[in-house]
């Protein structure tokens, strides 16, 4: 029998570096969603301001068990 699970998008943002970015984005899901499986990062962008970097961030997937 197959398992039914759940998607559920975030968007996590550091000051200091993507590494960083997904390390929060994990512990925070932990703590909402039950059972969390596993992540994927769709996508990385940053935020600049005078020419240097001012925010990392990551949009991510993750998935949990229903």
């Amino acid at each position: 029998m197959g398992e039914i699970g759940k998607i559920t998008e975030f968007v996590s943002i550091s000051r200091v570096s993507f590494e960083d970015a997904i390390q929060k984005a994990a512990a925070r899901i932990s703590k909402t969603e039950e059972d969390v499986r596993g992540m994927k990062v769709k996508n990385v962008s940053v935020r600049m301001e005078g020419g240097k970097i001012t925010e990392w961030r990551v949009n991510l997937k993750a998935s949990s068990k229903l």
